[in-house]
């Protein structure tokens, strides 16, 4: 079954719907300044709404091992209210005519949802082109002649600082004035709000077991920014002072836990 809705508004992907019958093909053109079409996937234990172009782009990630910028701007939300910040952000993300994709954790998924995880119920994803696109990415040479338009990958479809910026404040002020509760900033991520944080999430090297050198997904106490690649948003010195600070307190915390379950060992 698919559900074709012509516009944005009012929201066709709200959350009752898509998890009422989660299997459903549901699409969307909205028209800003250029048409997009939107569609939801429900798989993995997450609701995607993505573009054609979103799924191009994960797509990329895995082929390079996802040692890619990964940029994502996470939004914490209480579990029993993830249904309400899915369908106030996923209202915005359309509106403001954004590509390539976002998600949530799905309702069956939100009791599981493991607390190494926690703030990052809530996930935009943050394009930014890189050298490994030159030429369109993986799908050039094999989509259909005249459809390249779709799957393109380039530096014209970054957006910039204050783009994001915008998308932040105006999400934060909605979910506030909807009541939502906050489960606090994620471990590891950069604040920028009472709901959102910012982690770049390209996987970095790391020894397993025998000693050979792997690329990992970075744990929550490599930081915001682990592999080191440039940040998206112009952001004042004094929120990387206190993300700073606040991972000092996280590895300091954490390093108190292990001391306590190595005696309880012994």
């Amino acid at each position: 079954m698919t559900e074709l809705a012509c516009r944005a508004e009012p929201n066709p992907f709200r959350w009752a719907e898509v998890e009422h019958e989660p299997k459903t093909l549901r699409t969307c053109l909205h028209r800003n300044f250029r048409t997009t079409e939107y569609e939801i996937f429900h798989t993995g234990g997450f609701v995607r709404l993505c573009t054609d172009r979103g799924r191009i782009y994960w797509l990329a990630q895995n082929e390079h091992d996802h040692k890619l910028p990964d940029w994502k701007l996470h939004f914490s939300v209480e579990a029993c209210h993830v249904p309400v910040a899915w369908d106030i952000i996923s209202e915005l993300f359309m509106q403001a005519a954004c590509d390539f994709g976002m998600k949530a954790v799905a309702g069956e998924a939100l009791e599981s949802w493991p607390e190494v995880q926690r703030g990052r119920e809530v996930t935009v994803y943050i394009f930014q082109n890189h050298p490994a696109y030159q030429g369109g990415g993986p799908m050039m040479g094999l989509c259909t002649e005249g459809t390249e338009h779709l799957y393109w990958l380039g530096r014209e479809f970054e957006r910039d600082s204050d783009f994001w910026l915008k998308f932040v404040e105006a999400a934060e002020a909605k979910l506030a004035a909807a009541g939502i509760r906050s489960r606090g900033v994620a471990d590891g991520d950069l604040p920028l709000g009472i709901y959102a944080s910012i982690r770049n999430e390209a996987f970095i090297l790391d020894r397993d077991a025998c000693g050979d050198t792997l690329p990992c997904y970075p744990p929550n106490a490599a930081g915001w920014n682990a592999a080191g690649h440039e940040c998206p948003l112009d952001l004042p010195l004094s929120i990387y002072f206190k993300a700073r600070t606040m991972c000092l307190l996280f590895k300091f915390r954490n390093s108190l836990c292990c001391r306590h379950r190595r005696k309880c060992s012994d």
